[in-house]
Formats: C-alpha cells, sequence, structure tokens
C-alpha cells in the first residue's frame, strides 16, 4: 500500500503563525531532541496525491494552513487561501536548489540530504504555471513533476546543535557548545538561510541544576557574520558541569522585544565533519514579500499550521494530562530511518491500524506529559501517516461512516501540523490544545470503524 505524504513544519513543517504569547514559557530542547531529523513518508505517486490543503500568500501570514477554501484568518490580510499540495522531500543543506523524492546524497559535497517539506506540482515546457494535478501537456508529452521548498520546511541544524523557531514566526536560530566552547548562536530566516546579525544582540545565563542563574555573559559577534557568541568561562562554569543549561535572552531588533530560549547540553555539540556553509558577507537578509496572486504562484506560499482561533478549533478545554501512558513498543526514540521504515511497512488490516494509531496516540501524550515537546513530531507525524493508510480502508464502511472518517482524518493532519509546530516553539498551552483537536480527531476515526456492521 502507497502512503501519502503530508510533512511539514510544517515539517517541520514545519515547522502557523502559532508564536508565543508574550509572557509565555520560553522555549526548551535537547540535544537528542533537536538534532533528530523528522521521520520520512513514502513519496507519493499520481494515484496517490497529498489532498489539497489552502496557505495564505501575504508576508508575515505564510504560515496559515486550513484544510478547506477560505480567507485567512488574519483580519489585517483577507486574503482568498490558495491551494497546495505538501508531501515531504529530501534535499541538501549546502545546495539547496538539489530537491527529490527520496533519500541520498548530495552530488556535490556528498552529504546526506535532509527531510524537508516541499510543494509538489506539475509543469509544462514553456510555461511558469505551478498545476496542481498530473496530467498531460497541450503537445501530449505528460507534466513534469516539480518541487518547492517552503517557508518553515526545513528545521534540520546546520552544525550539530539545538534549533529553535522565534514566536514571529520567522526568525529561527541554532545553539551550539563544542567541547571547550564557545557557546555560539547561529541565526536564520524562514528559508533556513543565514542571516547577518545586524542590529541583534543577547546575552547568555549559565544556570545550575535547579535552574538558579549563576552568571551570565553578553553576546558578541565572532568570525561568523551569521553568528553571535560568548566563551562561557570563570568560577561559575565549575557549578554548571554537563549536562549544561543555559538561558538564552536575544533582541532582533534594537526596539524589539527579548526573546528567551533555554537550552539543555547533554553532551557537547559536534560540528559535521562537512559542515555547512556560513555567511561570511555583511548584508541583511530581506524579509520576502508577498508573491503576486493567482493559483499559478500557490506554490510559493508557506505552509506550516495555522494558529488555531478559540472560536474555529478548540471546542473542548485542554485535556488535563495525567500519569504518562505506558507505552511499551514505543516510537519515543526511534531513530530518522527507523521512522521511515515505519512509515513505509504499515500493517495491512485496518483492525490493526487502528492499535497502532492508538499507541501512537499514547506517545504523543507521553512525550507532552513529559515536556519532551522537541520530540512530539516523531509519533505525530507517524499517527499522520496510520490514518491515511485507515482512510485508503474506508471502502469497509458505509457512506456515512465513510464521510466520517474521512472528516477525522484531515483533522487529525492538520492538528499533527500543528503540534509539530508548538512542539518546535516549546509553547505547552498550544500543544495541549492541538492535542485537544489530534486525540479527538483520532477517536472518530476509531469510532467510524467500532460501528462497521
Amino acid at each position: 500500500m502507497q502512503v501519502r505524504a503530508y510533512v511539514l513544519w510544517a515539517p517541520l513543517a514545519l515547522i502557523a503563525a502559532g508564536g508565543a504569547a508574550p509572557g509565555a514559557a520560553p522555549q526548551t530542547a535537547t540535544l537528542k531532541q533537536a538534532t533528530q531529523t523528522k521521520p520520512a513518508a513514502k513519496p507519493s505517486t499520481q494515484d496517490k496525491l497529498p489532498p489539497l490543503s489552502y496557505v495564505c500568500i501575504m508576508s508575515g501570514d505564510e504560515a496559515v494552513l486550513e484544510d478547506k477554501p477560505g480567507k485567512c484568518p488574519n483580519p489585517k490580510c483577507g486574503m482568498t487561501l490558495i491551494p497546495v499540495r505538501l508531501t515531504s522531500a529530501w534535499s541538501s543543506i549546502s545546495h539547496p536548489t538539489i530537491i527529490q523524492d527520496h533519500p541520498g546524497k548530495d552530488p556535490l559535497d556528498k552529504r546526506d540530504l535532509v527531510q524537508i517539506t516541499a510543494s509538489m506540482f506539475w509543469v509544462c515546457p514553456g510555461s511558469d504555471e505551478h498545476l496542481l494535478e498530473p496530467g498531460e501537456c497541450a503537445d501530449g508529452n505528460p507534466r513534469q513533476i516539480k518541487y518547492e521548498r517552503r517557508p518553515h520546511g526545513d528545521h534540520n541544524p546546520r552544525h550539530g546543535g539545538q534549533f529553535f523557531m522565534a514566536d514571529d514566526s520567522w526568525h529561527h536560530l541554532e545553539g551550539t557548545y563544542p567541547r571547550g566552547g564557545p557557546f555560539r548562536v547561529f541565526f536564520y530566516d524562514d528559508y533556513t538561510r543565514p542571516m547577518p546579525v545586524k542590529g541583534f544582540s543577547g546575552s547568555v545565563a549559565l544556570l545550575d541544576a535547579n535552574e538558579k542563574e549563576l552568571d551570565s555573559f553578553p553576546l558578541k559577534p565572532g568570525r561568523i557574520t551569521n553568528a553571535l557568541e560568548t566563551p562561557i568561562k570563570g568560577p561559575a562554569i565549575k557549578g554548571a558541569a554537563l549536562p549544561l543549561k543555559v538561558k538564552l535572552k536575544v533582541r532582533f531588533d534594537p526596539e524589539g522585544k527579548e526573546r528567551p530560549f533555554d537550552f539543555t547540553f547533554a553532551e557537547n555539540t559536534t560540528e559535521p565533519s562537512s559542515p555547512a556553509p556560513v555567511v561570511t558577507t555583511a548584508g541583511a537578509t530581506a524579509r520576502p514579500s508577498a508573491p503576486a496572486g493567482g493559483a499559478s504562484r500557490a506554490a510559493a506560499a508557506t505552509a506550516r499550521p495555522a494558529t488555531p482561533t478559540p472560536a474555529a478549533t478548540v471546542a473542548t478545554a485542554p485535556p488535563v494530562l495525567g500519569a504518562a501512558p505506558d507505552v511499551s513498543a514505543s516510537a519515543l526514540t526511534m531513530s530518522r530511518t527507523e521512522a521511515a521504515q515505519l512509515a513505509q511497512d504499515l500493517p495491512k488490516d485496518s483492525a490493526e491500524l487502528l492499535k497502532l494509531m492508538e499507541l501512537r496516540r499514547a506517545e504523543v501524550e507521553a512525550l507532552i506529559h513529559d515536556g519532551s515537546f522537541g520530540m512530539v513530531y516523531v509519533p505525530t507525524m507517524l499517527a499522520k501517516d496510520v490514518a491515511l493508510a485507515l482512510e485508503d480502508h474506508g471502502n469497509e464502511l458505509t457512506d456515512r461512516q465513510r464521510v466520517s472518517l474521512t472528516s477525522a482524518v484531515r483533522r487529525l493532519v492538520v492538528a499533527s501540523w500543528r503540534l509539530d509546530q508548538y512542539g518546535d516553539l516549546g509553547d505547552r498551552e498550544k500543544i495541549t490544545q492541538a492535542y485537544t483537536l489530534f486525540a479527538a480527531a483520532a477517536a472518530e476515526i476509531k469510532n467510524a470503524y467500532a460501528e462497521r456492521r
């Protein structure tokens, strides 16, 4: 069975506006969480296309993602949402124009390709129109399939560190702490392109095991144009052996607000054997302007999950998560290769798929309970693949049950993007709200099959 691919933040897809509210808890990550690449899904084929998602192409609102047509929920925008097809793809960190539908190596530097979220579309010779269906061109030849990178679609660390997205849904950063220091933070835009640190400022507080601040160090520019760094030294370092806890506070603008990020380094970071290119010349990265509208430019829109609005998406209070579920056969520490294999080798029987769905839901709940937000995407994306596989078994159901199943699957997919997004932000409140929608959709999928006669 071919599994459709919906991967974002969104990803990461992904990894929605979805920023943390003012005063929200700082984002957190561990080295293990931040360096694991999101699980792959089988590439989609022409008879198993990712369904249409609807996004906004207005600059600043590109992260809106809905499962049906409509308008951007931002009243200042109000643009009509544009249809796109989202899928997982594999791209080069060093040469981002290299994109393909399967794992491999960069033919230029031989580094492993990393998984990203891309738009899938088709083109005909002599036209730049992005078509959303396969078919024939006017000359009788088949349309050519193409892939395009998405904003927020690549949250892979470049330097072996811990990767965060800021709550403005534009700035991204990666913190590293190699043996002997310094602590260095790299800055990127929403396409994970290096951003020169012109106007940026910040500091790093060294914390003890009880989160008490031991000392603080100002960040300063170094030899790398898109990074700020500090040596972290002095008597206080003796009280903060590995695992090392630091709180980064950074401003992207002299007049902007200070944004906190919590890092815990269980071990020193290691630069990849073939490190990613760094910016060596000055010059600010401009925020991209909105592309000209129209369906032919649909693939230029972003596709991270949208921020849920209370009236539209949070129908019930967030669940009170109790003790962590017992998940013996767990995907919580799964490697990229293992996750990709699971996404491809799903059970063929709907009853077994339903059991697997419940396991993945329990794994998501366990990670939220433990505060391991950076790992939520693993069982979430696997649950998404299971839901899509169950939709392929819809011929076992009545017409009414199939309608309920299709609706629940689409809501679970959108909730998965949001869980992925808010996991990257470390926002417990938004994660819990997204989990409410995720769990409700999973329950409705189960009920659709339970009603079989």
